[in-house]
Formats: structure tokens, C-alpha cells, sequence
């Protein structure tokens, strides 16, 4: 179904050429005659073959210039060399040499097409050389090897335009880049020069401030407009260049790069490059296809798919309503890095198709109200040996907690369709796993309520070293560490895929990932021992005795019928004598495990249960 998103070229227009043939590029590969190149998610052109560089990425360092991968984003190149120019840091070298998009320096350089070296296909055969025309497999850019200066003066936009046209009306001023920027109320004129030029410049710019830095434009807007316009035709841009949220033009002789972006549609530009959005309507219910979405979720790493994603799911979901693509765990990432904001969670949410995960093993606590809980649900009620430490672990930290049962489909928690007006009236909720943490946060909106992880707790008083830690995505808010990875157990309970990532580190914040991979969790190293091997010896500790008074039950079974109640006082005597100067610890494993045991009736449960909750619930 995927051919289809290769039909968009960007996010206000679909071509209705169909897609037959999808490649990804790499290195060794020969290129067809009648092949078209895509270089980005959020614009392309018409074409029946695709050639996609999207994930052919790298530089390589040759001395006095680099050579980049076509799809290697300037960001990219920026944050590792200082090069002479660059255009809209999220686009890709390629798609600027392709596209011929505006750089800065433009007023030294002119156009990018026009400036560097390239290793591309024209006509099915490959070239190197200077760029004329055809695919753009690698680009050569020279490296900044001088001092470069900027400078800016602030005033209204006319009173601008009319110091640089004096400036082009004499001779050609001999900056790098001349340039009027309008961000918000700002307008100013920037330009830029190598130092060793200053006394060449000087006398036009005594007036100027020193600017620290570059201006950079990003993807960060709904519509775009880029292009080229003559400079005697500067008039017919003003109206749209103010209308912009953020807008560039640069100068060069009689020619004009303009650069704007918007969150509103602008009124059509003459001369705009095919991707720019002139059509003025999103297709895609605002997402603006950046592809930024797809560097953090953790569903598409899940599935080794790129439209897993909220991209995906925006984009795809325009040709085909019914898809996976919305079975994620909405852990919200993509929101953090969306440019444009959009509520993805929520879209997600109503299309999403989740496994339920329902009660397997119903914890019949008793109603006792507490103002601290320890909250289960059916995703943690099989992760006894966590839930038995968490109370070990507050009550001897002098906390007096109960234990609340959520018997509920946790999707419902997830996808927020669920009255939980029953935890409102508590004061502190504490929990084992991150998801029940980062799903009750909405309480917080509704009430005081404070909410604990316990294996943040106990990480915090171990002062373990986060390095070693294995930080799960839900938690990105809590623990100040960059490295935020998804194991892929609670996706996999989720959606049902099978994909679970291996994690490098020795202790976890998700008891979910401990339990799979076999490694610790904070609440582990706290020396908390809990026998397995009690529950055995408690049961035959329990048979026995009634062993030894059967032929009493069998001299009173005439009782029957008649006072029920003394065979019951005999045997809650025998558990009384069994129970009584147990560890807490041990009481909670036959607690938390006693349905699943096996070698005692129902009736002895019922009275084990009912005394060991007197004693851990008192």
C-alpha cells in the first residue's frame, strides 16, 4: 500500500500518476533512464519509477571540501563542518541541488545548481562533474576556510528594500549574503562577509549591529514558498513576504531568492519552485510530512517501518481508511518534535485497534478506603514479585498503603475511554510499571492527586548510575538522560508483533522489560528476599495440621447444617497458629499467588486470604 504515499508531492497535492516501482538507493546501483528521485518525505515529482534517497545518508571528509550522500540533511552536515553556504536545514543536500532551492551566500554564489560538483545519472548514465541536470547521487561543497562576519540593521521593510536597491544601483556590493529577514514584528537586513572584505564594506554598513550568528530556516511551518523572483519585481511579493510568519529574501544583482513560510495559506506567488505549497490546502489534516515523527517513535523502530509512524498513519490513512498504522502505544514522542504541533495522540486514539488487555487473574482486595494506594491492573497483576517488594519497600518507609485492584481493560486507560472517577478521591497513587505512571498523569487534571513510580523511588535512594539504566520512553519526563529506548514487550502485548529489542543495560525501569529479558529493577537491588519455595512449605505446614484434627472434623460433621461456624473456628485457629510471626514478605507471596496454588481447598483459600489480609491491611 506504500506505492500510493510516493504519489504525494507534497503536502497540499497528490499526482495521479500510478507507482509501479519503488528502489532504495544504494551505493553500486545503476539508474535508469525514465527513474525519478526522491530526496524527502514532504516533496517529490511525478514518476512511475522511484528512486528513494531518503536513507542514503554520510559524509565523507576530503581535505579542502566533503562529499555527501544526496539524502544527508544540511543540519546534519552543519553540526559536523563549517561549509560556504547551506539552504533550509531539513532539507537534503540532494533535494536542494535538485530542486535548485535558495542558499545563503547567495549574493556571492548565485545559485546552488550553478555552484557545485555532483556524481549523478543523466539519461541512464552516470556522470561527476559540475551538476547539469538529471539524479543527484553525491554532492562536493567546499569547506569555509575564511572568518565570515554578520551584521544586521533593523528597520521597517521599505525603508530596507530602499537601502539595498541603493546599494545594487551603484555597483554590486561585495558582501556574501544580502539578505531582508522578517520573523514575527522583526524586520531587519542581514548580510554577511568574509572579514578580510571589512574596509570593502565598511562604508555601508556603519550603521549595522554585529549579529552572532546565521539565519536558519527549518520545516517548522504548514505552507511554504520558495523561489526566484527579478528585483524590479520586488512589489509583487511585499504583500506576501509581511503576510509570512517568517520570510528571507536574498539579493543578487537583478535577482531575488525568496524564502517564506506561514501557518496560513498566502495569495498564489508568481515563480514559486513546484514543491512550494500554492495550493493552499493540506491534505493530510496539518501534518506537514517533515518526517520528524519518525527519529523518535518507537512503533516504527518496533516494526522496522517508516510509516508506522505518524507520518505513516496521516499519510497513508488519505488512500487507505482501514490500517494498522495507529496500534501504537501513544507515548506521545512525536508530539515533542512536531513542528507544527498537532494533537497526534488524539488522532491515534480514535483510530487505533489495540489488543485488549483484559483481567486474567482477578485480585479480590477488600473495600477498605486508604489515602495511599498501590494501584494494580491487569497489566501488572502477574508481576507479583514487584508488586510484593513495592509494599514492602513503603511500609518500611513508614508508609501506610493499601492495595487498590483497576479490574478494567488497560486499553481503555490508554485511549483515555475510561471513568476512573474512583481514584479521585485518593491522595497518592503509587505504581510498579511506567505505563500505569504515564497513563494516571490525566488524573492530575482532575484532581490533587500526587502519583509515584516505585521504581523511580527506589532508584533515587539507591543513586544508581543512570548510564546503567535502561530508561523506557514513558519515562522521558522523569529521568534526564538522552537516551531513551523502547523495549518493544508492551508494543508487542499492543499489536501483537514479535519484535523485541534487545537491552545493553543491567537494570531497567520497566519490570515488563526485566521479566522478558531476565534483568533487575531498582525495587531488585533493595535486598528485599522473597522465597518461592515458602508457598510449598506453607501448604504442607497448613495439610498437616489439618491432618492431625481430621478425625475431629469427622466426630463433628453431624454439626453440619446445623452451625457451619465451628468447623470454621477450627480451622481459622489452625491458620491463625500457622500465619502468626510470618515475615510480611512471605504473607504477600501466598497473597498475591494463592489462586494459583494448587494442593488445598477452596474453603482453606478463603480463610488464608481473609487472615493474611487482617494483618497486611490493618
Amino acid at each position: 500500500m506504500y506505492e500510493d504515499f510516493y504519489r504525494i508531492l507534497k503536502p497540499t497535492k497528490i499526482s495521479d500518476i500510478k507507482v509501479n516501482n519503488i528502489i532504495k538507493y544504494k551505493d553500486g546501483i545503476v539508474i535508469k533512464e525514465g527513474s525519478t528521485p526522491r530526496y524527502e518525505y514532504f516533496r517529490g515529482i511525478e514518476g512511475e519509477n522511484i528512486v528513494d534517497f531518503i536513507g542514503y545518508t554520510g559524509i565523507e571528509d576530503l581535505g579542502d571540501k566533503i562529499k555527501v550522500k544526496a539524502g544527508t540533511k544540511w543540519l546534519d552536515i552543519l553540526r559536523n563542518y563549517n561549509i560556504e553556504f547551506w539552504s533550509n536545514l531539513d532539507f537534503t543536500i540532494g533535494g536542494s541541488v535538485f530542486f535548485n532551492d535558495p542558499i545563503s551566500g547567495f549574493n556571492e554564489f548565485g545559485k546552488i545548481k550553478d555552484r557545485v560538483e555532483v556524481d549523478g545519472f543523466i539519461n541512464g548514465e552516470f556522470y561527476s562533474g559540475k551538476y547539469k541536470g538529471g539524479i543527484v547521487i553525491n554532492v562536493y561543497l567546499k569547506k569555509e576556510n575564511k572568518e565570515i562576519i554578520y551584521e544586521r540593521f533593523d528597520g521597517n521593510l521599505n525603508d530596507l528594500i530602499t537601502i539595498i536597491k541603493n546599494w545594487y544601483s551603484t555597483r554590486i556590493p561585495v558582501f556574501r549574503d544580502v539578505s531582508i529577514v522578517k520573523k514575527d514584528k522583526e524586520s531587519y537586513i542581514l548580510v554577511s562577509y568574509p572579514k578580510i572584505r571589512e574596509r570593502l564594506v565598511i562604508d555601508l554598513i556603519r550603521d549595522f549591529s554585529i549579529e552572532k550568528n546565521p539565519i536558519y530556516e527549518y520545516m517548522n511551518y504548514e505552507y511554504w514558498y520558495l523561489g526566484y523572483i527579478p528585483i524590479n519585481d520586488i512589489n509583487n511579493i511585499i504583500k506576501q513576504f509581511e503576510a509570512a510568519d517568517f520570510s528571507i529574501l536574498r539579493f543578487r544583482k537583478d535577482e531575488i531568492a525568496f524564502s517564506l513560510y506561514s501557518n496560513k495559506p498566502l495569495n498564489p506567488i508568481l515563480n514559486a519552485l513546484e514543491y512550494s505549497t500554492v495550493e493552499g490546502n493540506n491534505l493530510f489534516s496539518g501534518c506537514i510530512l517533515c518526517g520528524k515523527c519518525i527519529d523518535v517513535c518507537p512503533y516504527g523502530k518496533q516494526v522496522n517501518d517508516v510509516f508506522h509512524t505518524p507520518l505513516g498513519f496521516y499519510t497513508i490513512s488519505y488512500f487507505e481508511k482501514e490500517n494498522e498504522l495507529a496500534n501504537c502505544h501513544m507515548c506521545g514522542l512525536c508530539e515533542s518534535v512536531c513542528p507544527v504541533t498537532l494533537n497526534i495522540t488524539e488522532s491515534l486514539k480514535r483510530n487505533s485497534k489495540l489488543n485488549e488487555i483484559r483481567p486474567k487473574n482477578v485480585i479480590n482486595i477488600p473495600n477498605k478506603i486508604f489515602t495511599s494506594v498501590l494501584l494494580i491492573t491487569p497489566l501488572s497483576e502477574e508481576l507479583e514479585d514487584q508488586i510484593i517488594k513495592s509494599i514492602i519497600y513503603l511500609r518500611k518507609k513508614g508508609k501506610k498503603i493499601g492495595i487498590l485492584y483497576l479490574n478494567i481493560d488497560f486499553t481503555k486507560l490508554i485511549k483515555d475511554e475510561l471513568n476512573i472517577s474512583e481514584l479521585e478521591k485518593i491522595k497518592e497513587i503509587y505504581v510498579v510499571t511506567p505505563e500505569e505512571y504515564f497513563y494516571l498523569q490525566k488524573l492530575r487534571k482532575k484532581t490533587l492527586v500526587d502519583i509515584y513510580h516505585v521504581q523511580l523511588l527506589a532508584m533515587d535512594e539507591l543513586k544508581l548510575d543512570k548510564s546503567k539504566l535502561h530508561i523506557p520512553c514513558l519515562l522521558r519526563g522523569e529521568v534526564s538522560l538522552s537516551e531513551l529506548v523502547c523495549s518493544n514487550i508492551f508494543l508487542n502485548i499492543l499489536n501483537s508483533k514479535d519484535n523485541i529489542r534487545k537491552i545493553n543495560k543491567e537494570i531497567t525501569l520497566c519490570p515488563l522489560t526485566a521479566k522478558e529479558l531476565k534483568i533487575k529493577t531498582p525495587l531488585d537491588l533493595l535486598g528485599i528476599d522473597i522465597n518461592e519455595n515458602y508457598i510449598e512449605n506453607i501448604i504442607k505446614k497448613v495439610n498437616k495440621e489439618i491432618n492431625n484434627i481430621r478425625d475431629i472434623e469427622e466426630d463433628l460433621n453431624w454439626y453440619n447444617n446445623i452451625d457451619d461456624n465451628i468447623i470454621y473456628e477450627i480451622y481459622s485457629n489452625i491458620i491463625d497458629n500457622v500465619v502468626k510471626d510470618e515475615k510480611l514478605e512471605n504473607l504477600l507471596l501466598i497473597y498475591f499467588k494463592l489462586n494459583k496454588i494448587d494442593g488445598i481447598g477452596d474453603n482453606i483459600k478463603k480463610i488464608l486470604t481473609e487472615k493474611i489480609e487482617k494483618i497486611i491491611f490493618s
